[in-house]
């Protein structure tokens, strides 16, 4: 049979987790800084790998990052009040020190020279980063410090400005030349959550969180503009935008960054409007990046680049256009409820997870991220189309949705949307048969199920489903439709699963038998075989000619989650559920062939990507997908060359022992680990006995013993305790005990791990091996006494 039962994974972990901002190496981009609770990931953008992930400080929260523009330091701050640079080349921790208070907020100037860090004690630390020690600790603010900023020239001293702003809506202007504040700023009336000078220090920005930004003249830091910003503003700074013209920049509450224009307060242009949903993000922060680039830091972990220096540009309105997006990066997805590959290559992944937004990942490249927006609530369940081109999505907001894959954008756009079910649509299944779907199946927590045709133009918003049923009395969790499109299964928290016309849309078969409600169901493309997966953690497949359960599977410690069919040779089943395991079944021998284990929390999606399971994807509670790849064919050509090379090892063995080359026999049987070969090699030896004066009947063979590595020995030693316990085999091991401590100090054998636990093992049986060899010794005095006796008496 040709069985799948060996896989190998690769799997994308969340980098960003926790609400502190991200930091990027802003000379060239490459090097991304990101929280991960109290650990830190470094990646590498231009690879899209985990370049360095920095172990946490006492599980300690990380409260900032900073990382140098040239890509060299990385300055750590956590909640302990430790502060850490990381030497990002040598990967190595090179200072630590501790400061006054928490920070939250820090920054480092444009030359890599120094590293400036707001206490919430009010207190700035400034940080000499070649020389690895502080410069400056500023005090002058009576509240947490939350904006930071900080210019200089390399070649003028006197040129050094620190600005910082904190709760109260106090901003102050530092010369660090002469280690004081020169400036107090008193015009924000909330906390100043954005400072910033310009390129070549003729104006000083500030914006807070009471929705203004000022902008002053630095030569006596007078306000120039003030201007009123209808949103509450977390970022703020200047930027080259058009021709090389100098704006500044507002983000924050809206989830947008504007660019306007310094003199009027005209808005110039700003980030694609993000649809109005359940979900309220906000940006957090705003990192420049080479030149014309911005990254934007949102709340969900999620960072956009933009290009500010891109000349076709959409306009919005009148004079404003919309920025650029280059690509997205996701520090995490969430919770994963759902995904199917998609794509034209089957090269993406579709996920919905606790979004309104249809995420799609590229595998290849699986930290980068696009967007499908549409849906106003949070995901619950999606499913694609064959050849992957077309992806149908659920969401809470009671909508269905069809998206259609575009060659020039490279991405998918709304086809259509399906309206009418009273609740949440929680299942969706799209039809098999065609490659263009010519209709779906949803089910919804208004306890219907509806079939909608698929309208033939792009836009269309279709109203009314070809019919609805009143399914099961609760939730329906999962759908599918038969590989020939003539039935669909319903599967319920009701314990049921139910199989439908789906011309007619009649019931024609009820599953029952489960004991708790059902996750998942699925159909078998080469057989008349259903599938369910339930919270009672079991499977069932169960046969469609009399919809009786053919075999029920138990293995799993938790609710399973989901489960399909795959391997037309012979059937073959994969679950994977609550208890974060993946497991792979034998339809025919109804058993378990292996369990797979990477994941850490309930894995509520999978996927395969064809259906011979050579490939399928499992994701988490945790947002951690993994990728598992067969590796059967390979796995059994690795067992046979094993099997193979044992055989000829078998017969060099025995050459070995006809020959009586006993050093090369006795090696032999000890690499292959088989005790009673080594044993035989050693009881030969001493019959043979080339050496009358060796213990075991050759001096080579004792000093081949006495060259063994330490691994060997461990090894010699548990043959040696496993023999001494018998009566029949114990002389042989206490004659290898006596030519190994011929040969080895007893201080060497105390040094090597885990022999002093075998030869603790091996004492007590000493003990009764001596005891009974002294039994036996006074039994012979009695013997010879006894006959001495009868002689007498015979005299």
């Amino acid at each position: 049979m040709d069985l799948k039962t060996t896989y190998v994974h690769k799997e994308t972990e969340p980098i960003y987790l926790g609400g502190t901002s991200a930091s990027i190496s802003s000379s060239d981009g490459q090097y991304l800084a990101t929280p991960l609770n109290e650990d830190v990931v470094i990646t590498d953008l231009n690879t899209n790998e985990i370049y360095y992930k920095i172990e946490g400080d006492d599980d300690e929260a990380i409260t900032s990052l900073c990382i140098t523009p040239d890509g060299k330091y990385l300055a750590i701050c956590s909640q302990s009040q430790q502060l850490r640079i990381f030497d990002i080349t040598s990967k190595q921790i090179t200072k630590t020190f501790k400061l006054s208070s928490p920070v939250y907020i820090s920054t480092v100037d444009s030359t890599s020279s120094l590293f400036a860090f707001g206490g919430s004690d009010g207190v700035v630390t400034v940080w000499d980063i070649e020389g690895g020690y502080v410069t400056h600790s500023l005090k002058g603010h009576g509240t947490t410090i939350c904006s930071i900023t900080l210019y200089g020239e390399l070649n003028n001293l006197n040129s050094w400005r620190l600005a910082s702003g904190d709760t109260m809506g106090t901003v102050k202007i530092w010369d660090l030349s002469k280690r004081k504040c020169i400036h107090t700023l008193k015009d924000h009336n909330a906390a100043v959550r954005g400072v910033a000078f310009d390129e070549n220090y003729e104006y000083f920005i500030t914006g807070g969180r009471d929705h203004v930004v000022i902008i002053y003249n630095t030569k006596n830091f007078k306000p120039l503009y003030t201007y009123p910003i209808s949103e509450q503003i977390e970022a703020s700074g200047f930027t080259r935008y058009a021709n090389e013209r100098q704006f500044f920049y507002t983000a924050g509450s809206s989830n947008v960054l504007r660019l306007w224009d310094i003199k009027t307060g005209d808005l110039v242009a700003q980030s694609p409007q993000p649809l109005e949903t359940s979900e309220e993000l906000l940006i957090i922060d705003v990192i420049k990046v080479c030149h014309q680039q911005l990254y934007l830091v949102i709340s969900d972990q999620t960072l956009v680049e933009l290009d500010l220096s891109t000349q076709e540009q959409r306009t919005i309105s009148e004079n404003v256009k919309e920025l650029s997006v280059v690509k997205r990066i996701a520090g995490n997805q969430g919770i994963i409820a759902d995904v199917r590959y998609v794509g034209p290559n089957s090269s993406l992944l579709a996920m919905a997870t606790n979004s309104p937004a249809l995420r799609i990942m590229d595998l290849q490249k699986p930290f980068e991220l696009k967007l499908c927006e549409g849906h106003r609530d949070i995901l619950n369940a999606l499913d694609a189309s064959p050849d992957g081109r077309w992806v149908a999505t659920a969401s809470k907001d009671g909508e269905a949705k069809l998206w259609a894959w575009n060659d020039e954008v490279e991405n998918f756009e709304l086809f259509s949307t399906f309206q009418g079910h009273a609740g949440a649509v929680t299942a969706i299944c799209l039809n098999k048969l065609t490659s263009d779907p010519t209709f779906l199946i949803t089910g919804s927590s208004d306890l219907t199920i509806k079939r909608w045709n698929i309208p033939r133009t792009s836009g269309s918003v279709v109203k009314t489903s070809v019919y609805t049923r009143r399914a099961h009395d609760k939730d329906i969790n999962a759908i599918d439709i038969s590989p020939n499109d003539e039935y669909f299964a319903t599967a319920s928290y009701d314990k049921l699963g139910k199989v439908w016309s789906s011309q007619s849309g009649e019931t024609i078969g009820v599953l029952k038998g489960h004991k708790r409600g059902l996750w998942d169901i699925n159909f078998y493309k080469y057989d008349k075989l259903i599938v369910t997966g339930s919270g009672d953690k079991t499977l069932k497949v169960w046969s469609l000619n009399d919809f009786t359960c053919q075999k029920t599977l138990e293995g799993h410690t938790n609710s399973i989650q989901r489960v399909k069919f795959f391997n037309a040779q012979s059937p073959q089943l994969v679950s994977c559920g609550a208890d974060g395991l993946v497991k792979i079944w034998d339809f025919k021998a109804g058993e378990e062939i292996k369990t797979l284990d990477n994941h850490d929390n309930r894995i509520w999606a999978m996927a395969l990507r064809d259906d011979q399971g050579d490939e399928f994807i499992t994701a988490d509670a945790d947002g951690k997908v993994t990728k598992w790849t067969d590796n059967t064919a390979e796995e059994m050509r690795l067992r046979d060359l094993a099997a193979k090379h044992k055989v000829e090892q078998e017969q060099d063995l025995s050459n070995f022992v006809k020959n009586q080359d006993w050093s090369n026999a006795f090696l032999l049987a000890l690499t292959l680990n088989h005790s009673m070969r080594l044993y035989h090699v050693i009881r030969s030896c001493i019959e043979t006995n080339e050496d009358d004066e060796s213990t075991i009947g050759s001096f080579e063979l004792e000093n081949t013993i006495g060259q063994l590595n330490n691994d060997q020995l461990v090894t010699l030693f548990k043959k040696i305790r496993d023999w001494n316990i018998n009566f029949k085999f114990f002389e042989i091991s206490q004659s290898l005990i006596h030519v190994i401590l011929q040969h080895f100090a007893v201080e060497t054998l105390i040094e090597i791990p885990g022999l002093m636990k075998i030869i603790d093992s091996i004492i007590p049986y000493n003990e009764r091996h001596y005891n009974r060899l002294d039994d036996l010794i006074e039994q012979t005095y009695i013997l010879d006494y006894t006959v001495e006796q009868m002689n007498r008496l015979l005299a």
